[in-house]
C-alpha cells in the first residue's frame, strides 16, 4: 500500500507569523523613514565663514567644527548657528507655524526645515546623526513602541473554546456510556453507539466562528462606513476604545485653524485710493504670506495696483521701493519703527499680526492678521465637552495667539499650553496619560497635522491626522481624517460605541448559542435533543446575527 504524505500542520502558523512580523517591520520602517526622509543627503563644505572655497560632499561626512553654505530653497542638512548671510526660514515642519522665521548671525538653524531667498554660512552644531531630525524620529519609534496593546478579547475565547469543547465532548461520552449501561441496562456496545452519537453532536453543533467573527466583521463594516464619512481608521485598535475618550488634544494651527492668513483689521490714514493701490504694487509679487494675505485682500476690494519698479526684499523685515521721489516701506512694525504707535498698540493687543505701510517715513495704513478658526470648531469643542470630554490646546505659537484662539472656543485656559516642541508636546500627553487614578485608564485623543505633531500623534492613545497636513504626521496617526471638518472626532467616538456595542452583542450571543446548543446536544434537556443530522446548521444559526448586527452598522447614524 502506498503511503499517503502527510502535512505539517506547523508550516501554516510558521508561515503566518513570518507575514505578520515582515509586516509589522514595514509599519515601523515606513514611521521613521518617513521622518528621516526630512534629512538631506548632500551638504556644501566651505571653509568658513567667507566661504571662499566649496565642495559636495555627503552629509554623513559632516564633522564637528565644519562650515556648511545652505542655498536658496534648499534644506538645511544638520542643526548649526548661522555665521554669515541672512535669509528667511520656513521651520513650519518642526513648528507647525506657517510664518517663515527671519535668520541672521547667530542665528540657530534645523535640520530638514527649508531656507528661503538668501544664502547661509552655517557652522555644524549636531551631526546628522543626532540632530533635529533624528530625535523626533526616535522619539516616534519610542511612543510607537511604548503604545499600550489592546487585548484581543476574541483570540483568549477562542484559544481556550476547543479544549473546552473536547472536554465536555469526553464529558458527554463517559456520562452517556454510564447512562446506557447503569440505567437504561443496554449492553456496552449499545451504549457505548449511544455515547458516540452525543459525543459527535457535541462536536458539531459547537461554533467557534460566531466568537471568532465576533471582532473582525464589525471592524470591516465599522472601517468601511467611517471611511466613507471621511475617516480612516489605520489602526482597528483605535475603534475598540475611542468611545473612552476623556481628552481631546488640539495643535492649533492647521487644526482648529484653517492655517492661512487673512486680514481681520485695516486702518488707511491717507488718501485710501492712492494708498492702497501703491501698497499692492509693492506687495502684490511677494510671495510672502503676509504679503500674500493683504495682496489678496486689496485685490477682493477691486484695488488696482500702482506701477512700482525696483523692489526690494528685505529678509525678517518687509520691501522697499522708490516711486516718483517717495519711499514706499511696507513689513512689521519692528522693522518700522511703529511698535509705539497708538494705531499698531491696538492691533497687537487684539493678538494680530501688525503688518505696517509708510510713505516718506508717515504711517499710511495698518493691517491686523489673524489665522482664522476652521469651519465648526467651536461647535465641536462644545459637543465633546457636552459630551464630558476634557478640550486641550498645545500648539507652538506665541501665548497671545493661543489664548486668543482657545478664548473663541471657551476653552479652560489651565488647558492651554503655547511655544510647545515636539517633546513639550509629548510631555504633555504624557502627563494627562499619568495624572489618572490607577484604577482609571485614561484615553487622549491628539489631533494635528504637522511633522512637528508627529511625537505626540504617536504618544497619545489614538493619534488622529488632519490629510491636509505632512505625510510624517501621517505615518505616526492611528486615524486619518480626509476632509477638513473636525466633525471627523466626533465620528471616530460614534462609530466606536456603536461598533463595542456590537462587539459585546455578538461576544454575548456566541456564549448563549454555545451554551444553550452545546446542553441541547449532549442530551441535558429530557423532551428535547438536535438529531446528529441537522447538528451541521447550528455553524449557520450562529454565525447569522454576528453578521447581522455588523451589517446593521452600515445604517447607523453618527
Amino acid at each position: 500500500m502506498m503511503e499517503v504524505p502527510r502535512l505539517s500542520v506547523q508550516t501554516f502558523p510558521e508561515h503566518t507569523h513570518f507575514h505578520y512580523v515582515a509586516a509589522l517591520a514595514r509599519q515601523k520602517a515606513v514611521e521613521s523613514i518617513s521622518i528621516r526622509s526630512l534629512q538631506a543627503s548632500n551638504a556644501l563644505l566651505v571653509d568658513g565663514a567667507k566661504a571662499s572655497s566649496e565642495r559636495e560632499i555627503d552629509v554623513r561626512l559632516l564633522q564637528y567644527g565644519d562650515f556648511f553654505k545652505v542655498l536658496p530653497d534648499s534644506r538645511i542638512p544638520t542643526d548649526g548657528t548661522v555665521v554669515a548671510g541672512s535669509s528667511e526660514v520656513d521651520e513650519s515642519m518642526v513648528t507647525g507655524e506657517s510664518l517663515p522665521v527671519e535668520k541672521q548671525v547667530q542665528s540657530r538653524v534645523i535640520a530638514g526645515t527649508i531656507n528661503g531667498s538668501g544664502t547661509l554660512v552655517v557652522r555644524l552644531t549636531r551631526l546628522p546623526g543626532d540632530n533635529t531630525i533624528t530625535t523626533i524620529a526616535a522619539m516616534v519609534d519610542e511612543a510607537k513602541l511604548s503604545k499600550p496593546k489592546l487585548q484581543e478579547l476574541a483570540d483568549r475565547v477562542a484559544s481556550y473554546f476547543v479544549p473546552v469543547v473536547v472536554t465536555l465532548t469526553i464529558v458527554t461520552f463517559i456520562i452517556w456510556i454510564a447512562v446506557g449501561t447503569a440505567v437504561r441496562g443496554k449492553s456496552g456496545s449499545a451504549a457505548t453507539v449511544d455515547a458516540i452519537t452525543y459525543a459527535i453532536t457535541v462536536l458539531i453543533v459547537s461554533c467557534p466562528c460566531a466568537i471568532g467573527l465576533a471582532v473582525p466583521m464589525v471592524v470591516v463594516i465599522a472601517s468601511g462606513v467611517a471611511a466613507e464619512r471621511g475617516v480612516i481608521f489605520k489602526a482597528a485598535g483605535a475603534i475598540e476604545v475611542a468611545y473612552k475618550t476623556s481628552h481631546v488634544v488640539f495643535d492649533k494651527t492647521g487644526t482648529l485653524t484653517e492655517g492661512r492668513l487673512i486680514v481681520a483689521s485695516e486702518h488707511c490714514m491717507a488718501n485710501e485710493d492712492v494708498t492702497l493701490a501703491l501698497l499692492l504694487g509693492l506687495i502684490g509679487d511677494s510671495r510672502h504670506p503676509v504679503s500674500l494675505a493683504v495682496a489678496n485682500h486689496l485685490r477682493s476690494k477691486g484695488t488696482i495696483a500702482a506701477v512700482v519698479s525696483g523692489t526690494k526684499s528685505l529678509t525678517g523685515r518687509g520691501l522697499e521701493a522708490q516711486v516718483a521721489g517717495r519711499t514706499l516701506r511696507a513689513g512689521n512694525s519692528r522693522w518700522l519703527q511703529l511698535s509705539s504707535d497708538a494705531t499698531v498698540e491696538s492691533v497687537l493687543a487684539q493678538n494680530h499680526t501688525a503688518f505696517c505701510f509708510t510713505i516718506d517715513g508717515a504711517l499710511a495704513a495698518v493691517y491686523g492678521l489673524e489665522d482664522s478658526l476652521r469651519a465648526g470648531a467651536a461647535r465641536i469643542v462644545s459637543a465633546l465637552q457636552k459630551r464630558g470630554v476634557s478640550v486641550h490646546v498645545v500648539s507652538g505659537d506665541d501665548e497671545g495667539a493661543v489664548q486668543h484662539v482657545a478664548a473663541k472656543l471657551d476653552i479652560p485656559s489651565g488647558n492651554i499650553h503655547a511655544r510647545s516642541s515636539p517633546a513639550d508636546k509629548q510631555a504633555y500627553i504624557n502627563c494627562l496619560l499619568g495624572n489618572a487614578a490607577k484604577d482609571e485608564k485614561p484615553t487622549v485623543i491628539f489631533c494635528g497635522d504637522g511633522t512637528n505633531d508627529a511625537v505626540a500623534l504617536a504618544q497619545a492613545t489614538i493619534g488622529v491626522h488632519m490629510n491636509e497636513g505632512s505625510d510624517v504626521a501621517q505615518s505616526a496617526a492611528d486615524v486619518v481624517l480626509m476632509r477638513p471638518d473636525l466633525s471627523g472626532i466626533l465620528t471616530i467616538m460614534s462609530m466606536s460605541k456603536r461598533s463595542v456595542n456590537r462587539i459585546r452583542f455578538n461576544f454575548g450571543w456566541s456564549f448563549f448559542y454555545n451554551t444553550f446548543a452545546i446542553l441541547l446536544a449532549a442530551g441535558a434537556f429530557v423532551n428535547a435533543r438536535i438529531p446528529p443530522a441537522f447538528a451541521g446548521l447550528g455553524e449557520l444559526v450562529s454565525v447569522l446575527p454576528v453578521i447581522g448586527a455588523a451589517v446593521l452598522l452600515r445604517w447607523s447614524r453618527t
